[in-house]
């Protein structure tokens, strides 16, 4: 019995120590899911105080990382996107979900004041090395836009790692 209890005790100990860790590492304040279709990709949204959103984006037909930008915001109740659009390609300026809005263009200092494009498809986050309209889709795989840093995405944890914590533990406890 007395076992029973302290391996109890220590999953309840892990467990908050897990959240506590994931809530203040990561900053995650909003899961949305928008779109309809068979394949799904990840729309990563980082603002220099910490805050981070993740959509998961549905969709059927190809769709490039802008379009999943626009998408994403467009669906989103108070969600905001502004861009500038040249021969080359659109600039992201500004991107503002729920209470966070951040707006840059890379003109003053630092000169890091603008929205960092990254994706990741199996692996590692990288940096883009071009644009979002450039970039098609594929299932499973992930943008990321981070303001004002050249630092890679934060990492955002996964759902019911607490959970999945407190299972092996009762599981071992059983024994």
């Amino acid at each position: 019995m007395l076992a029973h209890i302290r391996t109890w005790s220590a999953a309840a100990s892990f467990a908050a120590i897990v959240l506590t860790h994931s809530q203040s590492f990561a900053g995650l304040v909003a899961q949305y899911d928008v779109g309809t279709g068979a394949n799904a990709s990840v729309v990563q949204v980082d603002f220099t105080n910490g805050n981070a959103y993740q959509i998961t984006l549905r969709w059927d037909t190809p769709m490039n990382g802008f379009a999943a930008l626009q998408l994403s915001t467009s669906s989103i109740s108070g969600a905001a996107l502004t861009y500038d659009t040249f021969s080359f390609g659109n600039f992201v300026t500004g991107i503002g979900l729920g209470a966070d809005y951040q707006y840059g263009n890379g003109d003053l200092w630092p000169i890091e004041n603008y929205w960092h494009y990254w994706t990741k498809v199996d692996g590692a986050w990288e940096m883009a090395m071009f644009g979002a309209s450039d970039r098609i889709l594929t299932n499973g795989s992930a943008d990321a836009w981070v303001f004002g840093s050249g630092d890679v995405p934060q990492s955002v944890p996964a759902p019911g790692l607490a959970l999945f914590a407190l299972t092996m533990l009762h599981r071992r406890g059983r024994r």
